[in-house]
């Protein structure tokens, strides 16, 4: 379906004027900025309600966009504008400042969004299965109990403890992680798994020097660990006219709080190379809800998600291009750290 002109005028003006105000649209609103008479625009709206991109709350009101309506006007009429020096700058003073560890520089993206946005923010950490090693150490905390670290490329960090022989000591463990990082120093984890699973049967077979290096190896990487998430500006919800509903605040909450669904969720929406815009049709069971999301990374192979999740009614003008430049910087961030 493809607007005519005045059509695509009228569409524009009700999503603007929708945007700020978060109520119906009459025509003697948009009169005046159109340069229509309010029965050219009655006429107008009319002929788009029944088309489906808009509709009529109650017989006297305005009329409000549909979901359809802004899909449309996000896919036929909507335009990205960069941001300005001044926003550019504030997002990078606000995200990076002084860096850190990389779950605080997250941490302090979602706090910021969320902030400038009036929306909540979520920011998934880059996967771990695709993440490049760097490096691992072993650390001995007591006979028989070791600390493994496995480093990423990034600033991706995993601690798991591991239970291994007593005769282990200390020496042994820096050769052991030496060897094990000359091997896979940038391959991804899950190559890495793969490659321990046909060592440790040949090292078992032959008993290799550096079985045991394997087998610590093999129990730094036993389980897949889920991304962690950071979550900013939960109260925004509560702001928002569109969710005044107790059911609908608590469904929204189940979600940030149910980590292996937003987990599903992001990873659908997030499967371009940019930022994209998924409204409620494209979620199912997250009625009247909307999610601007950019992966950010520093290597094609593994990603994490930046997120800003509110109503349909968002202003996508002002938010898209924050959710993009954010994913920019966390990029930028996890490169400087490679």
């Amino acid at each position: 379906m493809i607007l005519g002109k005045r059509e695509t005028q009228v569409l524009a003006a009700v999503i603007e004027t929708y945007v700020d105000t978060a109520l119906p649209v009459a025509s003697q609103t948009l009169a005046a900025g159109l340069g229509l008479s309010p029965a050219s625009l009655r006429a107008t709206m009319a002929a788009m309600t029944e088309k489906g991109l808009l509709q009529q709350p109650h017989t006297s009101a305005g009329r409000v966009p549909t979901v359809r309506g802004f899909r449309y006007y996000l896919d036929q009429v909507f335009r990205l504008s960069p941001l300005s020096r001044r926003e550019q700058s504030r997002l990078h003073e606000h995200i990076l400042p002084g860096e850190g560890e990389l779950p605080q520089v997250l941490r302090r993206a979602a706090r910021t969004l969320s902030s400038l946005t009036r929306q909540v923010c979520v920011v998934m950490a880059p996967r771990q299965d695709l993440a490049r090693w760097r490096q691992i150490d072993f650390v001995l905390l007591r006979p028989g109990m070791i600390l493994a670290v496995l480093v990423m490329q990034g600033g991706l960090v995993s601690n798991r403890m591991i239970q291994m022989d007593e005769s282990l000591n200390a020496d042994d463990l820096i050769r052991y992680g030496n060897y094990l990082n000359s091997l896979f120093e940038g391959r991804t984890t899950t190559e890495v798994r793969g490659e321990i699973e046909r060592q440790l049967q040949s090292a078992r077979k032959t008993l290799d020097a550096y079985c045991r290096a394997w087998e610590l190896a093999a129990q730094a990487l036993a389980e897949e660990e889920p991304p962690e998430f950071f979550v900013g500006g939960a109260s925004h919800l509560a702001d928002q006219p569109e969710f005044t509903d107790l059911e609908t605040i608590q469904e929204l909450l189940r979600l940030i709080e149910e980590r292996s669904r937003l987990l599903e969720l992001l990873d659908k929406t997030t499967a371009g190379a940019s930022v994209s815009v998924n409204l409620a049709e494209d979620m199912p069971g997250i009625a009247g809800c909307s999610l601007v999301a950019s992966p950010y990374s520093a290597f094609s192979s593994a990603h994490g998600t930046l997120a800003v999740l509110g109503p349909v009614r968002m202003n996508y003008a002002r938010i898209v291009p924050m959710v993009d430049f954010a994913a920019q910087i966390l990029s930028q961030c996890l490169k400087s750290r490679s």
